[in-house]
Parts: C-alpha cells; sequence; structure tokens
C-alpha cells in the first residue's frame, strides 16, 4: 500500500496524487464519491451522471417531445 501526504488548502481542497487517480480511474472533471468511516474518508469513483447521457439515443420520428410527454404524464399519472 503507497501512502501519499497531501496539504489542505485554504478552500478545503485535497490534491490526489497521480497513482491514486490513475488506479481509480478518475480523469480530469470525473465525480468521485465521498463517505466517512469512522475517522477515515473513502474516496470511490462515481459512475457517469445522467446528464452525460443527453444526446446519445435518437428520439423515433413522430414521438412526442420532452414538454408534450411531461404535459401528457402530469394528466394521465394515477397513484396506485
Amino acid at each position: 500500500m503507497q501512502v501519499k501526504l497531501a496539504t489542505v488548502t485554504q478552500k478545503g481542497q485535497v490534491t490526489l496524487p497521480k497513482f491514486l487517480r490513475d488506479s481509480l480511474g478518475i480523469s480530469l472533471n470525473s465525480r468521485v464519491l465521498m463517505s466517512k468511516s469512522g475517522d477515515y474518508i473513502k474516496l470511490k469513483a462515481a459512475g457517469p451522471d445522467i446528464m452525460d447521457l443527453a444526446g446519445t439515443f435518437k428520439i423515433p420520428k413522430g414521438a412526442p417531445g420532452v414538454l408534450e410527454a411531461r404535459e401528457y404524464m402530469e394528466k394521465h399519472y394515477k397513484r396506485f
């Protein structure tokens, strides 16, 4: 296990050493999940954000737009 000392900046930021970023697959603008366990902080690479999928799926011709689909859902939604 490699151990590396880091400094906390005035803004409370810490730079993750390259060997940790590489081993976790964390690249520029990646998101991480942080949790506290006892007196440790755990970091985990987060999966993709739902917004990262925007524009990756083709909408079939004739399908309602987002606003029409939302209006339809609001008018026809029923709770069980």
